[in-house]
């Protein structure tokens, strides 16, 4: 039966060439496809995970509303695996966008090099009063490097002076 198998196969083979060849075809682009995605994968993983070493992004952020407290990050420095901790404070702000107010986040960089931001244009803030945007930002207020920024921070309090003045840098890395 097997000797009658291989008979009746070569005979297909050679009545149909055509079909054989194409289905053989087929078969070497999908390989050869499902190869190349993969080394792809591969490479982008290999990029990103350079690209994230290189800014020294974090793992995991843990966020409290109440705050966390230094023996909150001390705690958490001496957990196994973790390499270093540190506190950060975020908050929203608003700003005026073409005569609309848009809301921001506004982060405070890290001062152990954490999440460092990669930089498209300009310098990161080196003293007080600077500010870095992001491009989206730039593209759709229209400010460039060296602009005013008025921020505005939403207080239920009424008596404050809601505005701050944050300046753009203005020199460009070496």
């Amino acid at each position: 039966m097997n000797q009658s198998y291989k008979k009746d196969t070569w005979r297909s083979m050679k009545k149909n060439w055509k079909r054989f060849i194409s289905i053989l075809i087929i078969t070497m682009l999908g390989v050869t496809m499902l190869t190349g995605i993969y080394a792809a994968c591969q490479d982008m993983y290999y990029s990103a995970d350079q690209f994230f070493d290189r800014q020294n992004l974090f793992d995991i952020r843990i966020s409290s509303t109440l705050g966390l407290s230094e023996d909150d990050i001390e705690a958490l420095e001496q957990i196994e695996g973790v390499a270093l901790a540190e506190g950060g404070y975020s908050k929203t702000v608003y700003t005026n966008v073409k005569g609309i107010s848009k809301s921001a986040e506004m982060t405070v960089l890290s001062e152990k090099g954490i999440n460092v931001p990669y930089l498209l244009k300009g310098q990161l803030p080196s003293k007080s009063g600077e500010i870095a945007v992001t491009q989206k930002y730039m593209d759709t207020s229209g400010k460039s490097i060296g602009d005013l920024l008025i921020i505005e921070e939403d207080s239920e309090n009424e008596e404050e002076d809601p505005q701050s003045l944050f300046v753009l840098p203005t020199q460009l890395p070496a």
